[in-house]
């Protein structure tokens, strides 16, 4: 029989005399403690404090199985201790957790040991418990995952919450904790179990799925969800069967955005006889807009990543030679009379299945009215805004283009695409404001010319590189066209405009060897060129020959005035006799010196120089038509 002892622990009850003895011997002997805790168990079989004990024991010798023994006990046993609710809340934060430190294995595997009656009961009285609304739908989907049978019990109720939590907490914010627990983790557990679901509450479910996923791509959270766009397309599936929707098998493909784009519009030409059918509309709607924007969204990340960035812009159609060499890879689009090119391996395809999706979401009036809807309820607003903006310019709604990329903040980008839209419009005076904005903040990156700047085609759209090279070469081909109409006025605006027209091709040579041809002809015609920025900004040696041989009697002996500032050589033809060996010496040490600059004087930096220091004398060939 036990006595109690004399000394400190002589005021301990035989109760805590036990559990302490047994504290003492297991840093030494652990069959001693549990002998202790046996004798113990035995004598007072109703102690929460003596099995706590005991279940302690067990945890710390890794026995997996006679620990789930002891916590099931104590959990039947004394369902409301206090120690126990704060070893349940462990195992369940462990259970949530995707970490997978010693001690969250063990309890994880331990959980597993416990009969399944009282898993389940354990999850629904801790859910019941918890007073935190996101611990309790948290727990919930905890339950739901580990007992699926459940879902029809629980499933409509864990919705109700989050929907209910989400109102009150977080208004107007698509991404929040509540949202997230719907989109990410009770729809996929609905989806697949036997619920019914009526079809307002389904829809409005999806419309919340897809705006959380949305707003998510947009603004990507520190705590990642990988692979969103999988997910959503799962969600749309999974929704649309409960929905009896045609269309949601189409979700459990593997994306490819030709073959989804050409389904959808299968669809809408199968059932253009219903063009009301609520059904109909529904799904093309749903389906349609989340095709469409993953389509977008493809196409930025394309148009746009770390290395490179492109911008379209509506480019030439015409009238240009391009060599055979280099060779052009296949990267072209042509759709409609448009042609859409770029300097990567992307065809630029993208845009041309997302304008044709989007004309089939306005074919009808009530499709129209429906997509409207749906953009407010969505937000879509900054998914649409710049596709808008690339749709107007596809279709060559030029006024359009430039109303849009009026009101965006001034960037690089801008300011280009609004120079561009502006020779279309033959605006030139508004393009040459913009070309000088965009000369004045080039980007460091080089880049290169473009071999596919012009096409033959009556619309031609391309991605152009945003770096120096490819931005100069798009400015001084847009000057060049505008220039090109007044070569061949009479006086010094005809002068002036061929000598521009001179400095700007460098850019391009020999891409422009075409249009020195058609100079050569007004020089010869005319007889004379006169040009004082001549040895400014040409420096290219076969323009510089031409001009040369332009200047001897065997090439027609033309009048040249290059000096600067100065008259000494105007209306002075060359010829053989000594009276005009100066003027000869003048002209041939100008041209060696020009020629000496080419390849060592930066020809980027020589053309942006020479558009935003000669700005009048590049509006007076432009305003004069």
């Amino acid at each position: 029989m036990l006595e109690k002892t004399s000394g400190p622990d002589n005021q301990l009850s035989k109760e805590d005399y036990l559990i302490m003895r047994a504290k003492e011997a297991l840093p030494v002997d652990i069959y001693a403690a549990k002998s202790w805790l046996i004798t113990a168990k035995s004598l007072f079989p109703h102690s929460a404090k003596v099995q706590f004990e005991a279940y302690h024991i067990e945890k710390l010798s890794k026995n997996v199985k006679e620990a789930a023994k002891c916590f099931s006990e104590i959990f039947q046993n004394f369902p409301d201790d206090r120690d126990i609710w704060k070893e349940i809340e462990t195992i369940t934060a462990c259970l949530r957790s995707e970490q997978c430190d010693p001690e969250a294995e063990f309890l994880c595997q331990m959980f597993q040991h416990i009969p399944q009656e009282l898993q389940h009961r354990l999850l629904v009285m801790t859910a019941d418990h918890s007073e935190d609304t996101m611990e309790h739908c948290k727990l919930l989907l905890l339950l739901l995952r580990r007992f699926p049978q459940t879902i029809a019990t629980h499933g409509t109720r864990l919705v109700e919450t989050l929907l209910t939590a989400e109102k009150h907490s977080h208004p107007g914010r698509a991404v929040n904790g509540f949202r997230r627990l719907l989109a990410c983790d009770a729809l996929p557990l609905l989806g697949t179990a036997p619920v019914e679901l009526n079809t307002r509450l389904s829809l409005r479910l999806l419309c919340k799925a897809i705006e959380f996923y949305l707003a998510y791509i947009q603004q990507p959270q520190d705590a990642q969800i990988q692979n969103p766009w999988d997910r959503l397309f799962q969600i749309v599936e999974l929704m649309g069967k409960k929905l009896g929707w045609e269309l949601s098998s189409l979700f459990s493909m593997p994306w490819n955005r030709e073959v989804y784009s050409e389904k959808l519009q299968q669809y809408a030409i199968a059932h253009a006889a219903v063009p009301s059918d609520e059904q109909v509309v529904k799904q093309l709607l749903m389906c349609t807009i989340v095709v469409l924007l993953r389509l977008l969204n493809e196409h930025t990340i394309l148009m746009s990543n770390d290395e490179t960035i492109y911008c379209l812009v509506e480019a030439f159609g015409e009238g240009i030679h391009i060599p055979a060499e280099p060779k052009l890879k296949k990267r072209k689009r042509e759709d409609n009379g448009v042609i859409i090119t770029s300097d990567n391996d992307y065809s630029g395809n993208g845009l041309a299945l997302a304008v044709k999706l989007w004309d089939m979401l306005h074919s009808t009036d009530h499709l129209q009215r429906e997509i409207s809807k749906l953009s407010q309820q969505l937000r879509l607003d900054a998914w649409l805004n710049l596709f808008l903006t690339d749709l107007a310019m596809y279709k060559g709604l030029h006024h359009e283009v430039l109303a849009r990329l009026s009101q965006e903040n001034c960037s690089l980008s801008v300011n280009l695409r609004l120079a561009g839209t502006s020779f279309f419009l033959k605006d030139y005076k508004v393009m040459l404001e913009h070309i000088i904005l965009v000369a004045s903040s080039l980007p460091v990156a080089p880049g290169k010319v473009s071999y596919n700047l012009t096409v033959p085609s009556m619309r031609h759209l391309h991605y152009l590189t945003l770096a120096r090279y490819p931005i100069l070469q798009y400015c001084c081909r847009l000057l060049l066209l505008a220039i090109k109409d007044n070569i061949s006025l009479p006086g010094g605006v005809g002068d002036l405009a061929i000598g521009h027209s001179l400095v700007l091709m460098q850019m391009d040579w020999p891409l422009e060897a075409s249009t020195l041809s058609i100079i050569t002809e007004r020089i010869i015609s005319r007889g004379s060129l006169t040009y004082p920025l001549f040895q400014g900004y040409i420096i290219c040696v076969d323009i510089l020959e031409e001009l040369i041989y332009l200047w001897t009697e065997h090439g027609h002996g033309i009048s040249l005035d290059i000096a600067t500032n100065s008259g000494v050589l105007q209306n002075r033809r060359i010829s053989t006799r000594g009276a005009d060996k100066g003027v000869r010496e003048e002209i041939k040490q100008i041209m060696r010196r020009q020629a000496a600059r080419d390849g060592i004087d930066s020809l980027d930096e020589l053309l942006q120089k020479f558009i935003v220091n000669e700005k009048n004398a590049i509006l007076h060939t432009l305003i004069i038509q």
